[in-house]
């Protein structure tokens, strides 16, 4: 028999069936079952689905739904209208929800540092067991907050009792089989759904590790059908394959790999389904969720291809209206007021310090987005996974929140990596490898040992033993010891210890005349005030010595610090919204060190203003005075591609510097590359000088910088040139330190 032919007469044969059973709906119609499936911001397209049934009067009996089309079917399930569900999809801060650590704006000025420094998606834990690794890019903590302030204040545990009864779908990793939740935490069923590897971490939720529904059955028919559907409608907004050929890279290769299993379930299953629907997505993608009005109008119209056969399963008006009356609306029971807060969960971070955060909201009333931002600031902890809470009451009747603390399962014991590449192609390259380690919770009220270790250009090790002297982590003491060793080269006309106070000459020669060490040596003891979580205040007695070895040339350098003893005093303010390529915010370094051989003041200022969604202006100022010094002594180095980028890195040595700064950068979002994304134009003026005692401001230097970089695992990659007056013009490749 012709295939169109038979899929002719099977149609016409669901057509009669359909309008035979039409007939006697009151009992005998058939339940019909929907089933939505995973892709990311694809299933957004299932608002606009479930819209154009509703505009069809067709009743839904029984949801399944994978990922996505979980959220998007189990939110449907309790009761909410498409509209309602849009505006759901309207209010998630969808940046959020996949940022890998929680906001920047609510870490301590200390983790917001090292954010510059180290790859924050990259975290090994070492504990007794061995190093162990995180388990996915992100925690799934904003996932988890969205979804308990949508659903989280829900009673019913029992799925079947929803409006519509509902099944969400998610894998068991160690029983590697589709694992169906028919009942408990609505929220956490869904988030166990579209745990999508690498993206999400595994949820342990009913005594299984669960992982995103689409790895083993994307396309949940059979689960509609052993719900009692009669017919299903499956609506499949699964990405197709990409083309791979010789030219793609191991990256698009691996994703093809896993994307293969996917799709062949997802075929498995649309032969099961009596009715498919697949929307018309054409080149909107998984991670589009800013599109969302783009996707609700592809659904719909992927509703109205296939009337010829749905129209047959809709009611009449007043059937219709009747099946949607018999759904009993679920109804989200919410505090009059917080009576009590108690935490589960934790066993490295003490109650006292929780608890510490929380009171607070005692005796308010209840407010969604107070009681997820402060589930945020719980988990600000390094040693904390995720934070989520319920609604809860206790043996007196009150009601209150109960706070899940979920930490790590790779700690105590944490290390970080960076890297930091500087070449001016010029036989000047420096690398060096970096490593932190940070143990937390040494004692109730949060200790923490960090040390940060470098290797190559700089050899450095640097210890801080951090101890809270409150449960608020207020006031702190701080002991530290640091210990370092910087190969750094001598050029020769550039700075000559011979020519102490002289201009500089027009003619100067950048060729390297010899290498020398710089070895420091630093311990001191602070006690420090957090301000808030974007300032910090230390002031401290310290000991210091630093020596200038000759390594290459016998030329001497003497250096201001000379086993001297003092008092410093440092201030830090940080409020940029991001570590790197910040669009607006403001950055504060300053030291006052008062010792008893040499004084010094620094400052490091940068604020940047937004002026576009994708561009910024970087206004800048830094300064370095010196008291109590004597000619020929040395204390700071400039030069290279962070201010006067036509002379070489640290050739510009004195003891007091300006520079001025003004500079913009901006996405160059028309261009996407593999992996990297869409690189950034940069471009930034310096004005400054460098000088011994006496500071001449007609001597002032002037040039530029210039190029592109692209963000890689949170550091960055930078290809450009500079130039500034009386020295050179200079190509430049970094890794490291953004802009």
């Amino acid at each position: 028999m012709d295939k169109k032919l038979g899929k002719l007469i099977l149609k016409i044969s669901l057509m009669l069936l359909l309008a035979c059973n039409a007939i006697a709906y009151d009992k005998n119609r058939p339940k019909i079952g929907l089933v939505l499936s995973g892709g990311g911001a694809r299933g957004l397209a299932h608002i606009g689905v479930l819209r154009e049934l509703e505009n069809k009067r067709i009743p839904i009996d029984y949801i399944a739904g994978t990922s996505m089309g979980s959220i998007i079917g189990g939110l449907y399930a309790t009761g909410m209208s498409t509209d309602d569900i849009e505006w759901v999809v309207k209010s998630i801060d969808w940046d959020r929800v996949f940022r890998p650590t929680t906001d920047r704006k609510k870490q301590q000025y200390s983790a917001k540092q090292a954010d510059k420094d180290y790859f924050v998606d990259l975290e090994l834990g070492l504990s007794k067991g061995g190093p162990k690794s995180g388990k996915g890019f992100a925690g799934g903590q904003q996932l988890m907050l969205e979804l308990q302030r949508i659903v989280g204040s829900i009673k019913t545990q029992n799925f079947d009792d929803f409006p519509i009864p509902f099944r969400a779908v998610a894998s068991d990793l160690n029983a590697a089989e589709p694992y169906v939740i028919d009942h408990g935490d609505l929220a956490m069923a869904m988030r166990a759904s579209m745990a999508v590897p690498l993206v999400f971490g595994p949820v342990k939720h009913q005594g299984r590790f669960l992982a995103d529904g689409g790895i083993l059955n994307n396309l949940p028919v059979d689960v509609a059908k052993q719900m009692g559907a009669d017919i299903v409608i499956a609506v499949n907004i699964s990405s197709p394959l990409n083309k791979i050929d010789e030219n793609s890279s191991i990256i698009s290769v691996s994703y093809q790999s896993v994307d293969i299993a996917l799709v062949q379930n997802t075929i498995q299953s649309l032969g099961l389904a009596d009715i498919v629907i697949a929307p018309d997505l054409n080149k909107l993608g998984a991670g589009d969720f800013l599109k969302y009005k783009e996707f609700i109008e592809a659904g719909i119209k992927s509703v109205e291809t296939k009337s010829l056969v749905l129209d047959y399963l809709g009611l009449n008006e007043n059937d219709y209206l009747t099946s949607i009356d018999a759904r009993n609306i679920l109804i989200q029971e919410i505090p009059k007021a917080i009576e009590f807060v108690s935490f589960i969960g934790n066993k490295r971070t003490s109650i006292e310090r929780l608890s510490q955060k929380t009171q607070h909201i005692l005796y308010k009333p209840f407010a969604t987005s107070e009681i997820q931002d402060l589930a945020d600031e719980l988990a600000v902890d390094n040693d904390i996974l995720t934070v989520t809470y319920k609604v809860v009451s206790n043996d007196k009747n009150q009601q209150g929140i109960e706070f899940k603390i979920q930490e790590k399962s790779w700690g105590p014991d944490y290390l970080k990596f960076g890297l930091k590449v500087a070449d001016d192609f010029d036989s000047n390259t420096r690398i060096s490898l970096l490593a932190r380690h940070h143990r937390y919770n040494i004692n109730r009220k949060g200790g923490e040992w960090i040390n940060d270790f470098s290797v190559g250009s700089v050899l450095q090790w640097k210890s801080e033993l951090n101890q809270p002297l409150d449960f608020a982590d207020k006031y702190f003491l701080s002991a530290n010891i640091d210990l370092s060793k910087d190969n750094r080269r001598f050029y020769g006309n550039i700075f000559n210890p011979s020519l102490v106070g002289q201009e500089i000459d027009e003619q100067f020669d950048i060729q390297p005349t010899g290498e020398y060490d710089i070895k420091n040596y630093a311990v001191g003891i602070d006690v420090g005030l957090n301000i808030n979580e974007n300032s910090e205040l230390r002031a401290g007695m310290w000991v210091m010595d630093q020596n200038i070895v000759p390594v290459i040339n016998q030329s001497e350098f003497k250096t201001a610090i000379d086993r001297t003893t003092g008092i410093r005093f440092r201030y830090g303010l940080d409020t940029l919204d991001k570590p790197i390529y910040s669009r607006r915010g403001v950055d504060i370094k300053t030291e006052l060190s008062l010792f008893d051989k040499v004084q010094w003041f620094n400052f490091d200022i940068f604020k940047r203003f937004p002026i576009s969604e994708n561009s910024a202006i970087h206004l800048g100022f830094q300064g370095d005075f010196v008291n109590n010094a004597d000619d020929g002594e040395i204390l700071f180095a400039y030069g290279g591609l962070d201010n006067f980028a036509g002379y070489p890195q640290h050739s510009l040595l004195g003891l007091n510097a300006i520079v001025f700064e003004f500079g913009v950068f901006t996405d160059l979002d028309k261009i996407n590359l593999p992996i990297f994304g869409s690189p950034k134009f940069i471009l930034k003026t310096h004005y400054g000088n460098v000088w011994q005692h006496d500071i001449k401001l007609e001597d002032m230097i002037y040039g530029y910088s210039a190029g592109v970089s692209v963000d890689v695992a949170n550091t960055v990659m930078f290809l450009g040139s500079g130039y500034s007056n009386g020295g050179d013009f200079r190509f430049y490749m970094r890794l490291g330190t953004g802009f």
